[in-house]
């Protein structure tokens, strides 16, 4: 790891220190002395790519090896800074500090990452300084954001200490191992364990995420007969992620490669995509190079499988085929939902999003799932009536793979006030609500919210390639929870001041 320098945006926040913030300036001078040893904390974590893996699966590694390798190294890195740490059957760590007696506030992180994907120019695994930025799987979402919640609970102990203050309530550090699959991780914790009822999560934006849409998965098969021609398509690895490749393999009549790649050689590079296509004796290819991004807001990236459909659709691949078809003409690359009706919005959380995630075709059968992020005054049942009918009538069948509901948590809540103060303490910004597509683990609890790490306005580089979170934001988010979680072991959560 090369040396740090102090970047605009944290020498900003160093200037609003004065005499009469004596908590601030011991955080500041804590997290100064151990900002080296954060970073190499965090590159040791960035380092293990910790991603599902059932081959690896064992009774002490429930969703594989690495991520078991990740909870295990978080936790010695916990214990190493004075928390007594725990693994939770494998599947959560957890570390509380202060008054259990008191409230008590969870701060839920996540050490699982997806998997790196295609089109990095620096080693996805391995954390890299660069201008300003630290790149790395799990840079921003969420191994930074972890180990820093890490360092700032000992910043607010530090902090607590030297005013000679014993604290009132209690944090509990939880991190989790299956984020950014389906939950299992925390589905298992709760049936054993209770959660606190307030709390933040680091794996959002700032100023304070008080809405989280809700997220629907669902997977549409289709068992009709070949046509003859599409023999297979694939495309995409998460149904959270914007497919940056698909691909197919297409049965040509004799003599009738050469009139069907003309077709498909029209669609070549344009609108942010790339298709190749290729031929021999009896069979033609095509692959399609698009931009991935989270599904949240699959506006920033470009739809392989969208596109993919697309193609085929325009060269009579599709005929007889009628689920493709339908999705290739109704969605294709538009993640609006508009085509199938369902293109609902509100003015809490904004517009309903659609993400063509996974395809998997042979023959004549397959499944393309597909992830929806809809307004928090929706639902799930309002989104299957319009969707529902529509779909089924050309698919075999559609299973409901994930069903999340919205979460919404007040404006005027005392823990939004809260962390609102510390927010404004360290940038000067009028602090506010705003509502993400995303799902963080803060749904969890009824009274948490996502708090940070990012700083709007700064582009979104999760479940991209060459994901890197800004120094300046990392640094300077470490000193905002940290001052959120003094005030939180003091006081609690506090109603705003009327």
């Amino acid at each position: 790891m090369q040396d740090l320098c102090p970047t605009p945006k944290l020498a900003q926040a160093r200037s609003l220190f004065h005499a009469e913030m004596p908590l601030k300036e011991v955080i500041e001078r804590y997290l100064l002395d151990h900002e080296k040893t954060m970073m190499s904390a965090i590159a040791g974590a960035l380092a293990i790519p910790s991603v599902k893996d059932p081959a690896t699966v064992s009774p002490d590694a429930p969703f594989g090896r690495d991520i078991a390798r990740a909870l295990r190294y978080v936790l010695d890195i916990t214990n190493w800074m004075g928390f007594p740490a725990e693994n939770v059957e494998g599947v959560v760590g957890r570390a509380r500090y202060g008054n259990t007696s008191g409230t008590e506030y969870a701060v839920l992180t996540h050490l699982d990452v997806v998997p790196a994907g295609d089109g990095w120019t620096l080693p996805p695994f391995a954390a890299t300084i660069r201008d300003g930025r630290l790149y790395g799987r799990g840079a921003v979402d969420d191994k930074g954001p972890a180990i820093a919640t890490v360092f700032a609970l000992a910043a607010a102990r530090a902090a607590l200490a030297a005013s000679e203050a014993a604290p009132k309530n209690a944090i509990l550090l939880m991190f989790g191992t299956d984020e950014e699959c389906n939950w299992q991780d925390m589905e298992i914790y709760r049936s054993r364990h209770s959660l606190p009822s307030s709390g933040f999560s680091p794996d959002g934006d700032f100023p304070i995420v008080n809405s989280e849409k809700g997220i629907l998965a669902v997977r549409l098969s289709s068992s009709q007969d070949a046509n003859g021609i599409l023999q297979s398509a694939a495309g995409g690895t998460r149904t959270n992620t914007v497919p940056a490749h698909a691909e197919a393999v297409i049965a040509t009549p004799p003599h009738g490669t050469d009139a069907l790649l003309n077709v498909l050689h029209g669609c070549g590079e344009e609108d942010g995509f790339i298709v190749r296509t290729t031929a021999d004796e009896g069979h033609a290819y095509v692959s399609v190079d698009g931009k991935p991004a989270h599904a949240s807001t699959p506006g920033k990236g470009h739809n392989a499988i969208g596109k993919l459909l697309m193609v085929l659709d325009a060269a009579g691949v599709l005929e007889g085929l009628p689920m493709l078809q339908f999705l290739a003409r109704t969605v294709g690359t538009d993640w609006t939902g508009h085509g199938l009706g369902v293109d609902l919005r509100d003015d809490v959380s904004g517009s309903l999003t659609l993400n063509l995630g996974v395809l998997r075709w042979e023959g004549g059968t397959g499944t393309l799932d597909v992830d929806i992020r809809y307004p928090v005054t929706s639902s799930k049942t309002c989104v299957l009536s319009v969707l529902g009918p529509s779909i089924t009538a050309m698919a075999s069948a559609l299973t409901i793979l994930d069903d999340t509901p919205p979460h919404y948590v007040d404006p005027s809540s005392p823990l939004i006030a809260t962390l609102g103060k510390a927010y404004h303490e360290y940038t000067h910004a009028t602090p506010r609500c705003i509502s993400i597509g995303g799902g963080t683990y803060a749904r969890l609890i009824p009274g948490a919210v996502s708090f940070g790490p990012e700083f709007l306005g700064h582009p979104a580089t999760e479940h991209g390639p060459d994901e890197y979170i800004e120094l300046d934001d990392l640094l300077v988010a470490t000193r905002i929870y940290a001052s959120a979680m003094v005030d939180l072991l003091m006081d609690g959560a506090q109603p705003a001041e009327r």
